[in-house]
Order: C-alpha cells, then sequence, then structure tokens
C-alpha cells in the first residue's frame, strides 16, 4: 500500500501553506494556535483520505478488450470497461501500456467516476507496422474528494499479444465492390467483355435471345428439342502477386512504407483473384528470394498468402532481378499473369533492370506497377517566390516527367505498366486485373 501511494500536488500545496502560519507565527504570536490546529487537521485529513485508499483495491474493477489481430492502416478502438463497486466518488485517471509502435503517453481515461457507476470507455489505434504488438499492464491512479492530498495506483495484469496484419478491412471492402452492381461508383471499372466466352459450361434448352451458333444439333436431336452450349469466362489462370522488397520499396507515404500499401493492395488483389476462380499464388524478393507459393484455389490458399505477407520485411539491399528471373524459370513453368510491384526512380535503374524483365515477360504476362511521388506533385504546382524555389520546382518537375518516361519506356517493350499514387494502387490494380480478364489476355 505504502509503495502504491503517491503525494498528489494538493498535499504540498497544503504543506507549504502550514509552513507559512509557522513562519508568520514567530512574529504574530496569536497565530500559533491556528498553525497548530491547521497542521492537526491536514495530518488526520491525510491519514482519514489514506484508510479510505487501503479499502478501494477491490471495488475498482477495470478489464480491456482488444481484437487479437488488427489490420494495418485501419483504426480500431479499444474498449475498457471500468466499474466503481465502491460507495465513494473517486477521481480516476487510467494509463495503459499501450504497444511502443503507437507512441501514446497521455492518460486513456481522466474524469469523475459516481459510486457504483460502470462506463464502457472506447480509444481509437491505427497501427502502421506489421508484427506482434505487446499490450502491458494497466494502471488507475485514484484520489478521492475533497482534498486530493494522495493518489493511489492498482496495477491490473493484462497484457496480451495481438498481430497486426495486412489490410483485412480493405480486402473484405473491395471484394463487397467488385462484386456488387454499383461497383462503378466506388471506382471499378467494370470492363465490357469483348467476343463470346470460350469455356465450355453446359448444355441447356434454347431460350430467346440465344446466340444461334451456340446450338448442339446433336443434343437438339436426341432431346427433340433445341439444346445450346453454354460457356463462361476464362477461369483457372495463375496469377501471381509479385513483390519487391528492396530498398526501393521502403519510401514511406501516408504512415506505410511503399511495401505496406503493396502488401494491402496484395491481399486485397488475391482475394479477388480467389473469387474470380482463378488460381492466386505469391512471389517475394529482395537481393535474395523470399517467398513462393505457388498459385493454387485450394482451401485455405488466402489464409497461406496472408501469413506470409505479415512477415514480410524491407531493407536497404539493391533487388536482384536476375535471381528472380533465374527461379522463376526453374519454379513456374505454366504461363501466368504477374501483378508486379516495384519502383524505379530513374531511367537509368530501369535501364539496367529492363533485361530482366524483358526475359520474364516473354514466358507470363506481366504488368509492372510503380508509385508517384505525391510530394512531387504538390511541389511542382506551387507558387514561387524564391530562386530557391523556382530550383525545387523545376527539379520535381523533371522528376515526374522521368516517371513519365520509365512508363512509356516499359510499354514500349511490351511490358504494360501501372503508374499510380500510393492510396489509389489497389483499386488501379484490380482494375487492370479486371480488364486482362475482360480482354482474355493471356
Amino acid at each position: 500500500m505504502f509503495k502504491q501511494t503517491f503525494l498528489n500536488t494538493n498535499f504540498f500545496i497544503s504543506s507549504a501553506f502550514c509552513g507559512g502560519l509557522y513562519v508568520l507565527a514567530y512574529n504574530f504570536e496569536s497565530i500559533w494556535m491556528v498553525a497548530n490546529l491547521t497542521l492537526v487537521a491536514f495530518v488526520i485529513a491525510v491519514v482519514l483520505e489514506w484508510w479510505k485508499l487501503s479499502k478501494l483495491k477491490d471495488d475498482l474493477i477495470v478489464n480491456r478488450k482488444v481484437a487479437p489481430k488488427l489490420s494495418l492502416s485501419d483504426g480500431d478502438h479499444i474498449t475498457y470497461t471500468i466499474e466503481n463497486k465502491s460507495s465513494t466518488n473517486i477521481d480516476l485517471e487510467l494509463y495503459d501500456e499501450l504497444p511502443y509502435q503507437f507512441q501514446h503517453r497521455k492518460p486513456i481515461f481522466d474524469r469523475e467516476l459516481l459510486a457504483g457507476d460502470s462506463v464502457n470507455h472506447e480509444h481509437f489505434v491505427q497501427p502502421y507496422v506489421r508484427g506482434a504488438y505487446e499490450f502491458g499492464q494497466v494502471h488507475a491512479f485514484i484520489a478521492i474528494a475533497p482534498f486530493k492530498f494522495l493518489d493511489r495506483r492498482i496495477s491490473y495484469d493484462l497484457q496480451k499479444e495481438c498481430m497486426v496484419v495486412p489490410s483485412i478491412v480493405q480486402m473484405k471492402k473491395y471484394e463487397l465492390q467488385v462484386f456488387s452492381k454499383v461497383a462503378a461508383l466506388s471506382g471499378i471499372r467494370q470492363i465490357r467483355q469483348l467476343g463470346e466466352n470460350d469455356e465450355f459450361e453446359h448444355i441447356r434448352p434454347y431460350s430467346q435471345g440465344d446466340n444461334i451458333k451456340a446450338i448442339n444439333w446433336k443434343a437438339t436431336s436426341r432431346k427433340n428439342q433445341l439444346m445450346v452450349n453454354q460457356y463462361q469466362n476464362t477461369r483457372h489462370q495463375d496469377v501471381y502477386c509479385v513483390i519487391d522488397k528492396g530498398r526501393a520499396m521502403k519510401m514511406p507515404f501516408y504512415g506505410l512504407t511503399l511495401l505496406d500499401h503493396a502488401i494491402n493492395s496484395a491481399l486485397s488483389l488475391s482475394n479477388i483473384i480467389l473469387k474470380k476462380h482463378d488460381y492466386a499464388g505469391l512471389i517475394s524478393y529482395s537481393d535474395r528470394m523470399g517467398t513462393l507459393i505457388k498459385a493454387s484455389s485450394r482451401k485455405g490458399q488466402l489464409e497461406r498468402i496472408s501469413q506470409s505477407l505479415y512477415k514480410e520485411k524491407t531493407g536497404f539491399k539493391e533487388s536482384n532481378f536476375e535471381l528472380l528471373a533465374h527461379v522463376t524459370r526453374r519454379q513456374i513453368s505454366r504461363r501466368s499473369i504477374w501483378l508486379f510491384y516495384t519502383n524505379f526512380e530513374t531511367p537509368h535503374d530501369l535501364r539496367r533492370h529492363l533485361p530482366y524483365l524483358k526475359l520474364m515477360s516473354k514466358r507470363h504476362l506481366m504488368v509492372v506497377i510503380i508509385f508517384i511521388n505525391t510530394k512531387l506533385i504538390e511541389t511542382s504546382e506551387m507558387d514561387c517566390e524564391t530562386k530557391s524555389d523556382i530550383y525545387i520546382k523545376t527539379f520535381a518537375e523533371k522528376t515526374m516527367l522521368e516517371k513519365e518516361l520509365i512508363r512509356e519506356e516499359l510499354i514500349r517493350n511490351g511490358i504494360q505498366t501501372i503508374l499510380t499514387e500510393p492510396q489509389n494502387l489497389t483499386i488501379n490494380v484490380i482494375n487492370k486485373y479486371l480488364e486482362i480478364k475482360a480482354k482474355r489476355m493471356r
């Protein structure tokens, strides 16, 4: 109890007041009795308050509720249940040992809690780093009115570990958007399919408006009624999300690195791929090969991809495109669609890796995804007031022009390219995948 009790500001103010009375008593003898009575009253008040605080340990109940998995970059709430079972009103300050990733040092809850009162308090958090998050103890500091000379600390052992995983919220949101009838309102472009569907599904009776070219004459003669062949879109294509983990993907935008933006996008896209009855796979690499999950649609494939994405980390090493081309040539024999998340800052950087990209694009349908620096857009549109501003604006415009040259160079070499802002990455990649499916590109 003594170790858990702390002197409040009011204690020191009252002590200073008593000391001031004794100082005055040296010159005014009539104050001596007042000083003694004040000191006795102060001591009695402190003892009574300490005694009341000692009775409150089992009467204050605090619990914390946090989900076992938090979604990267998506806000979530931690719920605290606080119950005062005592017959005394208390002033409560609640501190939680939140994970260091949140960098939160202020009280979670700070107000008066009435006798017999119970409250649910929510604290908003938004994680920007993947990994394990350690929640520690919850500390309650309580004081009793009217004097509040002392604070008592009561600690609750509510230690817990939770995981921050790639954005599940974003994945569900885009799934609903893609398969809803109002997808266009959210930016999803449902591209009109060209020509006829090309995979046989089943034979069914003819109905008005069916293409007469699809009539199955053998089935018609057997059934003695017109029967037509029913076709469906091309399915069971291998689609890989290829993620570069090199230093180019370390650049931060809106609290997340480019790698984290790519990971959120890859998880959302993998979910769409599986819902479209294609095979989803994952490849990651930097200076050495990382994850290689073969494209599949078997049960649990999305969970395997999610777990692998959760563990991916980037460094400051140069990405080895030659190694990627060599390993995938041996391990991925079937032609597939590659959504390739990487970034090139200069045309020279692209030219060093272009031979390997061209080599891989001959074996697979490749879409290279590179990023626009949104800060450069803001800088290129600023008003110049000094000579230094002119230099900065000119440099920003030059860098943006180089990005366009990189995109044109890739397209000129037969490699499809998406140049996108990080915040629009997922929607643009999903639209490109839907376009590839609609045009039956292989």
